[in-house]
């Protein structure tokens, strides 16, 4: 038996056909006396029952009218992402195997025949709640554990006291440096502590066991880093079931730091004194109430007051009163919680002066969290703040710019340059300044910036020049930029300096190199081309048609299209399309691409139109567009369409409603066998399973037909001997001399194997041999059976035929629905022992 306890499993069985509700609860609860099997026929009844009391394991149908077991899987799953699920479903496919296990299913089950998908059921039962009720009694351990980890310096541990094991918690490896040994004895534990605390650790525990009281102790720790510290410990006993002491749990806490502390706290005091005293900036300590204790001597030379004079007064008294409101919004965070803050204002001196500070405020709290006492740093940054301004007014105005900008000193050396220069150069800004323009110019381009500036400087100069220069970054290829040059506002009569912008026009240039080479590229195309094609401007009137857009739209060869709009020449509907089309281009400056449905006098027809942006200097200025016509292929699609949607809905009719009926026969025939004996009964079975392979046969031609999903490189010998693991192969042999690797489809072909071992089998007897071997441009598969006709090899074939009365008449229609899928060829021989041999051809090989 799965389970050592004889708790009930409650089952909760969902499926819209009662008949396989009833015969499944009825299997299950003989196949085990703990199962109570709960029927329902929906899906949404399946939901209110989980709510009312949730089940220990669900198990479900796929395909259910209304909500089908995917979506009631995700229903569940959002309320009870535990639960054990389980889709026993007669819809068998990879995607719904793939959805399952997306959704979050537990197993996943194929109905088949016989009493033995039943047991497999079971089984698969009881390893889901099994393996739920024991995650929950390891989440219940797992969460007694970290009780104890509260924060770094505490631990955890558990005594076994019948082994004397104990097990360790990661706070506690933590502290005594063991961050790997996760159990250790109890002997080992205590020499950990002081030679003189290990008695009366040993008493601790023992008293614990007698009294089952919990005790606490604090006693020394020595966990070999050289350091003692101490260790203050709870330990508490565990009782089960009512009897007797089975194990000790304790917590450690590490109070080493607690005892020094104070010690800690005198020194820095003394340490904070002197450094009050001799800080080079403004010192002041304030009270609870932020009014003036004490200053140092910057202080009072900075502020023109005493400490006498401002002793006791408040902070306003020497703040300005436009930054009144901001300090005092300082304060009161600072007197509402534990920290700092740093802030700049104005102050007023003892003379009336107003200058800037910057003051660094520090609050110094008690242990109940009661604000003690106020310190602050501040030191007179009027000077620094008004350059700041000044500089920082500056650079806004650069940085807004896109381009790069640089400043160069009368030595042509650079002083300043913005982040759009360092990005563009991809030298750091440190190596930039002081350097000069030889850094990223050659010496032509140095040249020439000269000569340019001494255009600037001559007396009848510009006051700016423009031209071209070559940029050689630290790494890439040259860039081409436009060079913005001014100069510097004189110091008297004595030059500056320069500055100037950069700015990229390698991409500009490009562009338009190959928008006169597509020109040229798009007449010819124009030319030839057998689409509509058309170019129209930004006012959406044409600039050119060619003769095939003129024919679809029944416009004369004389009519002057220049200067016409869309809507001068076509209908609104048309018009209005080709207009939204464009504007599109020109808003994404990107190709578009539509199909759209026109009605011409031919009648209703399909084209795929793309239209293209033209641009000329950086700007979208027309939009070519060339219209194909695809009527055929949509109405060929269409058909296609509806093709499948025929075909998968005679799928559906064969799976589930042939199926379920095949499936309920099966179960009450396996029933009466077991009620009475009879000699018909065999060949019942005998029909069921025919019929079944019938079905099987059936939904492969119909649902997978010529479709391929993944092609794979996949060894040939590693296929076709896996493939025989999954036929009933009785004592044939197999000899798979195929080393090559092939392209193909690993499901489909793997299937191709199967009904070729199949049909040799059932042709060739129970000791046939089947040979897998390798050919120039494919591979074969030869058995030693009785070989098949000349006459009858064409065909073998055809959906239906079959020379064994126990056959399907399927299975060599599926291999040549398989090759045909791969685009391979599949002819059938004799082979050299006589028996029949399969050639399949125009396989491509892996590398």
């Amino acid at each position: 038996m799965p389970f050592s306890s004889h708790q009930e499993i409650q089952i909760l069985h969902v499926d819209d056909d009662p008949s396989i509700t009833d015969l499944t609860g009825t299997f299950l609860e003989r196949e085990d006396d703990r199962f109570v099997v709960q029927t329902v026929t929906s899906a949404d009844e399946g939901l209110e029952n989980i709510n009312d009391r949730p089940p220990d394991c669900v198990v479900s149908d796929y395909n259910m009218p209304g909500m089908d077991g995917i979506e009631f899987l995700q229903a569940v799953r959002e309320e009870y992402p535990d639960l054990p699920f389980i889709l026993f479903t007669g819809k068998g496919s990879e995607t719904v195997a793939s959805d399952a296990i997306a959704a979050g299913v537990t197993d996943y089950l194929q109905k088949g025949s016989g009493t033995e998908q039943y047991e497999l059921l079971v089984n698969r039962i009881h390893n889901a709640v099994r393996a739920r009720r024991e995650a929950k009694r390891a989440d219940r351990q797992e969460q007694l554990m970290r009780l104890t980890e509260f924060n770094g310096d505490t631990g955890g541990f558990e005594l076994d006291t019948e082994s004397n094991t104990v097990v360790l918690t990661a706070g506690t490896r933590r502290i005594i440096g063991r961050h790997n040994q996760h159990e250790m004895s109890l002997e080992e534990a205590l020499k950990l502590f002081h030679p003189d605390d290990r008695e009366d650790i040993q008493h601790t525990l023992d008293k614990v066991l007698e009294t089952r009281e919990e005790l606490h102790d604090t006693w020394r720790l020595q966990p070999g880093d050289g350091e003692e510290r101490l260790l203050d410990m709870t330990i508490t006993p565990v009782v089960e079931n009512g009897e007797k002491v089975t194990k000790l749990r304790g917590a450690g806490h590490d109070i080493t730091e607690r005892e020094e502390h104070e010690r800690t706290a005198r020194q820095q005091q003394k340490q904070l004194s002197l450094f009050f005293e001799e800080s080079p900036l403004g010192a002041v300590q304030w009270d609870s109430e932020f009014q003036f204790e004490r200053m140092n001597g910057r202080a009072e030379e900075i502020l023109g007051y005493s400490e006498a004079e401002l002793c006791g007064e408040s902070w306003e008294g020497i703040v300005a009163g436009d930054d009144s409101g901001q300090v005092g919004d300082t304060v009161e965070k600072l007197l509402d919680a534990d920290g700092g803050t740093h802030v700049i204002n104005r102050n007023v001196r003892k003379d009336g002066e107003v200058i800037t500070c910057e003051w660094h405020n520090r609050v110094v709290t008690a242990a109940d969290g009661d604000v003690q006492t106020i310190f602050s740093k501040f030191q007179d940054v009027t000077d620094r703040e008004r350059r700041k301004t000044e500089l920082e007014e500056y650079e806004t105005i650069i940085e807004a710019l896109s381009d790069a900008v640089y400043v160069l000193d009368e030595e042509g050396q650079f002083t300043y340059v913005n982040d759009e220069l360092v990005e563009l150069v991809g030298y750091d800004r440190e190596t930039i300044l002081g350097n000069t323009p030889s850094l990223i110019k050659d010496e032509e381009a140095v040249e020439r910036a000269e000569q340019e500036l001494g255009r600037l400087l001559s007396s009848d100069g510009p006051e700016g020049v423009t031209f071209e220069v070559t940029i050689h970054p630290r790494e890439g290829d040259p860039i081409v930029c436009e060079d913005h040059m001014g100069v510097l506002p004189y110091d008297g009569e004595e030059f500056n300096g320069s500055v100037g912008t950069l700015r990229d026009v390698t991409e500009q240039r490009e562009r338009e190199a190959e928008l006169r080479q597509t020109t040229n590229q798009l007449q010819g195309v124009i030319d030839s081309v057998e689409s509509a094609m058309w170019i129209r401007n930004t006012d959406h009137e044409y600039v050119y048609m060619n003769q095939y857009h003129r024919d679809l739209f029944d416009i004369a060869d004389d009519t002057d299209i220049a200067g016409k709009r869309a809507v001068d020449l076509h209908s609104a509907e048309v018009a209005g399309k080709f207009q939204q089309n464009d504007q599109r281009v020109y808003e994404t400056r990107e190709q578009v691409e539509v199909e759209e449905v026109i009605q011409t006098d031919d009648g209703r027809q399909y084209f795929l139109t793309r239209i293209v942006p033209l641009f000329d200097n950086g700007s979208v200025y027309a939009t070519c567009g060339i219209a194909t016509n695809i009527t055929e292929q949509k109405e060929y699609e269409e058909k296609l369409q509806r093709q499948n949607e025929r075909l998968e809905e005679f799928a559906s009719i064969v799976s589930h409603d042939l199926r379920n009926p095949l499936r309920v026969a099966e179960g009450r025939l396996e029933l009466i066998r077991d009620e009475c004996a009879s000699d018909h009964i065999d060949g019942v079975a005998q029909a069921l399973d025919r019929m079944d392979a019938l079905i099987e046969d059936l939904l492969t031609l119909a649902r997978e037909g010529s479709r391929v999903d993944e092609i794979e490189q996949i060894g040939l010998a590693n296929v076709a001997k896996n493939s025989w693991q999954t036929v009933k192969t009785r004592q044939a042999t197999l000899d798979a001399d195929a080393p090559q690797v092939i392209e193909a489809d690993r499901s489909r072909i793997q299937q191709l194997f199967e009904n070729l071992y199949q049909n040799a089998i059932e042709h060739g007897g129970d000791d046939v041999t089947v040979s897998v071997g390798a050919i120039d441009d494919g591979f074969y598969v030869a058995d030693t059976g009785p070989g098949i006709p000349e006459s009858d090899r064409e065909d073998v074939f055809e959906a239906g035929y079959s020379t064994n009365e126990d056959g399907t008449g399927f299975g060599l229609r599926i291999v040549e629905q398989i090759a045909d899928a791969h685009g391979w060829e599949i002819i059938v021989t004799e082979g050299k022992g006589g028996g029949a041999r399969f050639e399949i051809t125009g396989v491509e090989k892996g590398a």
